[in-house]
């Protein structure tokens, strides 16, 4: 098994055949590795002898946790939240709302332009990835109990 220093390289080099910068995903692709700061609902991988933990929290309670053997499933699921998360707050700066005063309005058009920009991004990945991405419900399917 890898170490989380080698899982985070590994994030960064699919990460880096997109259009994404450094600095807006490397605190997304190191912090599931970190256990010390619990950002509500992010992903935690915790590695083990044979596979992986995957955790989420809210306000420093544990309300996701699975065991899973696969690899690709656990860097998938990281990927998929950071390329969304990403692809928002582009959107967010994109259209000058802070959250706070000023939202987004999530019509049919937002949704669809925020999708389009996160099948760029996996399609730029590629592979395995790529093909869950464009199957949906992969994400749903690791985070299901």
């Amino acid at each position: 098994m890898k170490t989380e220093a080698q899982y985070i390289e590994q994030l960064h080099s699919l990460l880096q055949r997109t259009s994404l910068q450094e600095e807006e995903y490397r605190d997304y692709i190191t912090n599931p590795f970190v256990q010390s700061f619990l950002d509500d609902f992010a992903p935690f991988v915790e590695l083990t002898a044979t596979g992986y933990r995957l955790k989420m929290y809210e306000r420093g309670q544990t309300v996701f946790t699975k065991m899973i053997y696969d690899e690709e499933a656990m860097l998938y699921w990281i990927l998929a939240y950071t390329i969304e998360l990403v692809t928002h707050i582009r959107l967010l700066r994109k259209y000058k709302v802070d959250n706070k005063t000023s939202f987004l309005t999530y019509d049919d058009d937002l949704i669809q332009e925020w999708k389009n920009e996160q099948t760029q991004i996996f399609d730029a990945i590629g592979g395995i990835y790529a093909q869950w991405w464009h199957e949906t419900g992969k994400r749903a399917e690791i985070e299901s109990r």
